[in-house]
């Protein structure tokens, strides 16, 4: 007898020891976004795990929302610098285990930088992946309303960073051309789809590849030497000096002079990220030379 009443009182003792430990579990709230895959896509209602996976995304991120969110980032993320103290990861080829170690809840990235079957992967392994463009001025804007909505961030600031890419057309009888050259060989350019085109032609350049409906064409010597653009603009110096030692015909024949030649910055020319407005006004100060 005595010893059913004390196997009785260890049994207790173990319920109530077992009960204590339970843990109550919550699900994430999520709501329905779609993205610009057009996917429908459940993103958490308010993401404390974000992971940018593209430069341009990173740098509009860290501007717009709290970086204490910021859990990671990819290898080419380089501005801010402080974004530099955030993990990396190497995003080509996609490390897929580094990703899942960093637990992000929402993973950010630009139309065109993985691939859909890393997307597909990713997925699997429950992680949240949204795409977007930013490409032309008009998906800039709704592809950072869009981030900045999901992501909680500061709407008022955006609206202020949105002040500063206004331009006033410049009103000019004839028409700057312009030859933006993305890499030298071979001859890669900014053609018509790209922001970097837009910016111009609103400040009163017109791009010589205007025949050519695609982002980044490339384009020959003659196709130059034929459209004589009054203007270059280069991602950097270094890019200047191979484009020209590997065509020389071009200055020898046009006769261009160093007025005529303009670097910026590959991270500011390329990027569509939070230093937009430097490249509109470096590109306003080169278009009304």
């Amino acid at each position: 007898m005595r010893y059913s009443k004390y196997l009785f009182l260890s049994l207790l003792i173990f319920c109530f020891a077992c009960n204590s430990t339970v843990v109550e579990t919550h699900e994430i709230k999520t709501r329905i976004v779609k993205d610009d895959l057009g996917r429908n896509v459940s993103v958490p209602v308010n993401p404390n795990r974000i992971l940018s996976l593209t430069p341009s995304i990173t740098e509009l991120v860290y501007t717009f929302v709290d970086t204490t969110k910021i859990v990671g980032r990819s290898i080419w993320c380089d501005y801010p610098e402080s974004v530099k103290k955030k993990p990396a990861v190497n995003s080509y080829p996609l490390d897929i285990e580094a990703i899942v170690r960093l637990k992000p809840d929402l993973i950010l990235v630009k139309k065109g930088m993985i691939s859909v079957q890393d997307i597909n992967k990713l997925e699997q392994l429950h992680q949240t992946v949204f795409v977007q463009e930013y490409d032309l001025l008009k998906k800039i804007e709704s592809s950072l309303r869009t981030m900045v909505d999901i992501t909680k961030g500061d709407s008022v600031k955006m609206e202020t960073w949105f002040s500063q890419l206004h331009i006033d057309t410049l009103n000019t009888i004839k028409k700057k051309k312009y030859l933006a050259v993305v890499s030298a060989a071979p001859i890669y350019v900014f053609g018509n789809l790209t922001f970097v085109s837009e910016l111009c032609e609103s400040l009163g350049g017109e791009n010589i590849i205007h025949d050519v409906q695609n982002a980044y064409p490339t384009v020959d010597v003659e196709y130059i030497l034929l459209a004589n653009p009054e203007l270059y603009i280069f991602s950097s110096e270094e890019q200047k000096k191979l484009f020209f030692e590997s065509y020389p015909i071009l200055k020898k024949t046009l006769g261009y002079k160093n007025d005529q030649l303009f670097v910026i910055d590959d991270s500011v020319l390329s990027r569509p990220g939070v230093r937009l407005p430097v490249l509109k006004d470096s590109l306003e100060s080169i278009m009304r030379k």
